[in-house]
């Protein structure tokens, strides 16, 4: 067995507290051994790691990402990246993500079986998946590509960012145990409309109830639960009477909607870091229409993260990056604190996401007998959250399941 003693940490262990410090951190094989403010005397571990004071936490877990939105423009992707290029990208994404802290992630739609396989059989790093694989939207709605003056039929992309277009319960139905039959971990369907599709905007709904409720019936069926796009008031009610366990985005939720989420037991999963992230960095290389979209949304994201922590709703947290912008994801932590603070955000990206994907007797905070995914961050993150906007200087180690993926401290 392969031990490694981390010491002189402070700790941020994700469950919401306020840092410890002097701590130390035994790590046996792939999972935590032993946590302790006094020294830990262990002889002949395999490695020492002394933290010098630095800040020792949970990996990361990103609740919303796509390793299939290669470029900015993410519309007809597959039409510009051939399946072997398109799964190289994703490749390098998934590793991206590693290096930037995320030990376990959510794909929101693209992914297949193929990329967990890779993963956990070692032949490619990159955080533990779960996948939905290909999302379910309605004709027309979000994830339907095509132009009003396009005629041809839609084809579902082989990889990359893919939506099935499904009309109709029966239609519904068949999509999703089709999705299930393909390792799907969880289900996702487009409730109403977004910021990166020719589609309408973010204020519309798309679907049905009966529609929707078809989709949760088949994730009940299997032990697991759907995920909605929704921006809108109107879709993230028809998703919260559905039985929908997690909304993301939610930019346009009021104080009404929020207690409804509440009172369902729905999670809110934000993802503010991809407007911020275009609207800085992006301007010139998306179309005038999408950007206004992205604009639009922005501070009301903000306002719906307070609307749903007033109303109790569990606040997780995703990235949504595309293309050279996934660079930027490990700040996905630092956006969300805007509004959160420091330790709620790092609670939302650590013990939330993970108790939102059903991973948290696992994984998610630092407590003995879960796996060690953990991370070592420069000074403390409680006091500088925006250590996560720079993760190659100030992510010194990525331990994930007992391995060490990266090694910076000094």
């Amino acid at each position: 067995m392969h031990y490694t003693l981390f010491k002189n940490a402070t700790l941020i262990d994700g469950n919401g507290g306020e840092p410890k410090y002097s701590v130390s951190v035994l790590t046996e094989g792939n999972l935590i051994k032993e946590i302790s403010d006094k020294a830990i005397h262990f002889s002949n571990p395999d490695i020492v790691i002394d933290c010098k004071g630095n800040t020792l936490m949970p990996g990361l877990i990103d609740g919303h990402m796509h390793l299939g939105l290669v470029e900015i423009e993410v519309a007809n992707l597959s039409r510009r990246n051939a399946p072997g290029l398109m799964a190289a990208r994703m490749f390098k994404n998934m590793r991206e993500a590693l290096d930037q802290g995320y030990t376990s992630a959510r794909d929101l739609g693209g992914a297949d079986i193929g990329f967990k396989q890779a993963q956990e059989s070692g032949i490619m790093k990159g955080p533990k998946l779960q996948i939905c694989g290909s999302a379910i939207a309605q004709t027309g709605g979000h994830g339907d590509d095509r132009l009003a003056s396009e005629t041809r039929p839609y084809t579902e992309p082989y990889l990359g960012f893919r939506s099935t277009l499904a009309d109709g319960v029966p239609e519904v139905l068949r999509t999703a145990r089709e999705n299930v039959r393909r390792g799907a971990d969880f289900l996702k369907v487009m409730v109403g409309g977004g910021c990166a599709s020719p589609a309408k905007g973010p204020d519309t709904s798309q679907y049905t109830l009966a529609e929707l409720q078809a989709v949760v019936d088949v994730a009940d069926s299997v032990g697991t639960y759907v995920a909605a796009h929704a921006y809108s008031n109107k879709s993230m009610v028809l998703s919260a009477k559905a039985g929908i366990r997690t909304i993301e985005h939610g930019n346009l939720m009021t104080p009404e909607t929020a207690r409804l989420l509440a009172e369902k037991g729905a999670y809110h999963v934000p993802t503010q870091i991809t407007y911020e992230i275009v609207i800085e960095k992006s301007r010139d290389l998306i179309s005038k229409f999408i950007y206004d979209k992205f604009v639009s949304v922005n501070e009301s994201g903000y306002e719906a993260i307070r609307n749903a922590m007033a109303a109790g709703v569990s606040v997780a947290g995703g990235s949504d990056l595309t293309g050279e912008n996934t660079q930027y994801a490990s700040a996905a932590v630092s956006y969300q604190a805007k509004t959160q603070g420091a330790l709620k955000a790092i609670t939302s990206f650590t013990k939330i996401n993970a108790e939102m994907m059903g991973i948290l007797s696992e994984t998610g905070t630092i407590e003995e007998g879960k796996r060690a995914d953990i991370l070592v961050v420069k000074g403390n993150p409680v006091e500088n959250i925006d250590l996560f906007k720079n993760h190659l200087e100030n992510l010194l180690i990525i331990m994930q399941e007992g391995g060490i993926h990266k090694n910076i401290i000094s």
